[in-house]
């Protein structure tokens, strides 16, 4: 009987993160708020801070499936403009740039 490999948490958080940054453009501001790793579920989620697609700011959630190598969208929740910059502060920036060109680990 064979075993399907797994691959290590932290090597799928790179590839969910590459992935997701394939589906941003290059130039556009955004911050990662949150990256976890849901171990049941064997997915990692994250949420990201960026302008929505009215213009206001959005924290939306993508969650990355390890075993079929997806990425999913799952929703968006708007940001108060007073919160945007005390939310960036906290977040990190997202090199978009870099995480498509795979120089970014």
């Amino acid at each position: 009987m064979s075993t399907i490999p797994v691959r290590s948490s932290s090597s799928a958080r790179i590839d969910g993160l590459r992935r997701l940054a394939h589906t941003l453009r290059r130039s556009e501001l955004v911050w990662l708020v949150d990256a976890t790793y849901d171990d049941y579920a064997q997915l990692w989620l994250f949420d990201l801070l960026r302008q929505g697609a009215k213009g206001s700011w959005v924290v939306q959630r993508f969650a990355y499936d390890i075993h079929n190598d997806i990425q999913h969208y799952r929703g968006e929740t708007a940001v108060p403009d007073q919160q945007v910059r005390a939310t960036r502060a906290k977040a990190k920036p997202f090199d978009i740039a870099a995480w498509q060109d795979g120089a970014t680990e």
